[in-house]
């Protein structure tokens, strides 16, 4: 099978032509200009992954949301089920960049971290 996927690794943002099979094997790439494009397209492929980013309600904070993503990205097609884990939690303050507010998201390995600080208000 043939397909061109663009490559957001870096700024170049190559249109990567690929020779693929379903079985899970890529047979040769083009038009890349970096080393990084095989890896990247390989994942695209066969493992899509995507960084979860949303809010959570904060309790006892100077702000009413904090801000958070999944660390490290999740499979794509678990983002809905992802969010559905996340909605309805709440977290409190005080909360740091960084803070693991939850742990292995659906077993994933993935945690939820803050990307705000929350003071106590």
């Amino acid at each position: 099978m043939n397909s061109t996927i663009i490559c957001i690794v870096c700024p170049v943002s190559c249109p990567v032509d690929v020779e693929w099979t379903r079985e899970g094997g890529v047979s040769g790439i083009k038009n890349h200009l970096c080393r990084l494009a095989l890896d990247y397209v390989e994942s695209e492929l066969f493992d899509p992954r995507r960084l979860l980013t949303t809010s959570m309600p904060v309790d006892g904070g100077d702000w009413p949301l904090v801000s958070v993503k999944t660390d490290p990205p999740i499979p794509k097609h678990m983002m809905l089920e992802a969010m559905d884990e996340i909605i309805g939690k709440r977290v409190k303050a005080p909360i740091k960049v960084g803070d693991v507010l939850m742990k292995d998201l659906l077993s994933t390995g993935s945690n939820v971290i803050a990307t705000r600080n929350v003071k106590i208000a």
